[in-house]
């Protein structure tokens, strides 16, 4: 197995080459658009993920980054600072293209992800993860996280599962 190391690049909203880049990497992982949505990723799919905002919050609590390997543009992750609550990191969207995955980037990233948390303050990083992507649902339980609830999911094939792992500066000593 080759050893990557991931980095994150915020993408620009504004910036049609890193929408373009988005896009590739939406439609290079078209088992999880079938598995929770039941179609195809749209081809505007890059722009409704960096223009959907959860309720009171703008888009500068959101942060769409690009997960890169060298040059090559891998994987995206979303995550919104304070929501739903004011000490919560949430993880909107972890996603690798289906010819990166298995490769041992989504716990690289994930402390990525914890690092970018704990500079927000927040205590716990909360994922929804639709009931219909059982692999993705099993790599959140193996890294630790907690199911909270179940609820309906709009827009998605099945329920979302709400989970939470706290984040080690949040952890009592």
């Amino acid at each position: 197995m080759t050893l990557y190391t991931p980095t994150l690049r915020r993408i620009d909203r504004r910036s049609s080459d890193d929408i373009e880049r988005l896009q590739a990497v939406l439609e290079g992982a078209p088992g999880y658009s079938l598995a929770v949505e039941g179609k195809l990723p749209a081809p505007n799919a890059a722009i409704e993920l960096l223009d959907a905002l959860p309720p009171g919050k703008s888009h500068s609590d959101k942060f769409v980054f690009e997960i890169s390997h060298d040059v090559e543009a891998v994987g995206c992750i979303e995550m919104v600072r304070g929501y739903p609550e004011v000490d919560i990191a949430f993880i909107g969207l972890l996603l690798f293209r289906e010819s990166s995955q298995g490769r041992g980037l989504g716990p690289q990233v994930l402390r990525l992800a914890e690092a970018i948390g704990m500079g927000w303050q927040c205590r716990a990083l909360r994922i929804a993860v639709i009931d219909t992507n059982s692999r993705a649902f099993e790599f959140w339980k193996r890294e630790g996280f907690i199911e909270l609830l179940r609820k309906p999911a709009m827009d998605f094939d099945g329920q979302a599962i709400v989970m939470e792992r706290a984040l080690a500066a949040a952890i009592p000593a």
